[in-house]
């Protein structure tokens, strides 16, 4: 009989940010104290600048087999006063703290779990405007320069304002897929099946509700900043071997199938925090909510 394996996923944290939110969260390492998984997996979003290590530290005590995760788009951010750039962070900063806290992080290098046959494959993931620029040109002529201002018809998108670095986000895209198809390689070599873990959407069918046209300039440039098409691509391409895609950013439960992967949006919000309990390898999903979904 196959060897079980207990993992618990979450997202969008946002340790730091106040209110609700730090009590949801808190409720949420409690109840992962008295029932602990095997795995634990943050999908990005965890906290702005010094909240990430001390979000982290919520779960140092906890005594999985493994703890794991990739950063979201606001662990990224940084002040202009800062001396570090957004790449730096990326690529130094926050992997140092994940070896402080012992968190495997995904982004560089899979967690490998042989004696289940399993691998975690992860990545911020990153948008290139792919999922929607052709239909922006096409309904809004004219209007392509939001994509690279990132200007909302009410407000911007705060990447615009935060993330800075040496890079353009069709350049980091393209970077971080090319890394996802090499940590795939080495996955597959290794562990029959692999799960994926994203924090911006890997795929459509678990990103931003699809509106139907006509269209509003903002429906489409929410898409474009939701993932890429690269992306979709490359699992596409080993989707035999991909039993799950798990991921967070949108604050939206959601869960499709896509060429026999199972995808789930985490969701979760400022005010409410979400958990996913994964049985391995039934594929059992079990849902828990910490904190009021209504406002």
């Amino acid at each position: 009989m196959a060897a079980e394996l207990q993992l618990a996923l979450t997202a969008d944290l946002h340790w730091g940010h106040g209110g609700r939110g730090e009590e949801a969260t808190r409720l949420l390492a409690s109840f992962l104290h008295k029932q602990t998984p095997d795995v634990l997996v943050l999908a990005g979003d965890i906290g702005t600048g010094s909240y990430f290590g001390e979000c982290l530290q919520l779960f140092a005590d906890l005594p999985c087999r493994n703890k794991a995760l990739v950063p979201g788009n606001h662990d990224l951010w940084v002040e202009r006063a800062d001396r570090r750039d957004s790449l730096q962070l990326y690529e130094e900063d926050l992997p140092a703290l994940c070896r402080q806290y012992d968190f495997h992080y995904l982004d560089q290098g899979p967690l490998l779990l042989p004696k289940f046959g399993l691998a975690l494959v992860g990545s911020i993931n990153w948008y290139d405007y792919s999922w929607s620029r052709e239909a922006l040109e096409r309904t809004y002529p004219g209007e392509e320069q939001r994509l690279f201002s990132k200007q909302f018809t009410r407000g911007r998108h705060n990447d615009v304002n935060f993330v800075r670095w040496p890079l353009d986000d069709a350049r980091f895209t393209a970077r971080v897929v090319e890394t996802v198809a090499q940590h795939l390689h080495i996955a597959l070599a290794q562990a029959e099946r692999v799960i994926i873990v994203t924090h911006h959407p890997p795929m459509r069918g678990i990103s931003f509700p699809q509106k139907q046209p006509p269209w509003t300039i903002d429906d489409l440039l929410w898409e474009a900043f939701g993932g890429n098409q690269a992306m979709e691509e490359l699992l596409a391409r080993h989707a035999e071997r991909i039993a799950f895609a798990f991921c967070g950013h949108t604050h939206r439960a959601c869960e499709c199938v896509w060429h026999g992967i199972r995808g789930y949006n985490i969701g979760g919000d400022y005010h409410f925090k979400r958990l996913l309990w994964l049985n391995w390898p039934s594929g059992l999903v079990a849902e828990h909510q910490f904190g009021d979904a209504e406002r």
